[in-house]
């Protein structure tokens, strides 16, 4: 797994995360998944299957104005229970497919 984006928006009246993943990549194409969601609610996924580079460039910067960038070190003190979360969340996501 590959993060591609990791976004806090924690203004004080929101606390939510949305991230980007690579799972795969072959030659010019790659299955992502993203995840989104509040602390302590259950995190909803997208899979996105057979997107460029470009694809995904173009969807970060869409989120880059509502999340704050993070790097992943820190993604564990906003949300420590994240690892958790994101793991039950892909299996579900990839049975999905």
């Amino acid at each position: 797994m590959k993060y591609q984006f990791i976004g806090w928006c924690g203004d004080g009246i929101h606390d939510k995360v949305w991230v980007c993943i690579q799972l795969s990549y072959d030659r010019w194409r790659g299955k992502y998944i993203t995840i989104w969601g509040r602390r302590g609610k259950s995190l909803q996924s997208k899979v996105i299957d057979g997107a460029t580079d470009y694809d995904i460039d173009t969807l970060i910067r869409s989120k880059e104005s509502k999340y704050a960038e993070i790097p992943q070190d820190k993604l564990h003190e906003v949300y420590p229970e994240f690892q958790e979360d994101l793991e039950k969340t892909i299996a579900w996501a990839l049975l999905k497919v």
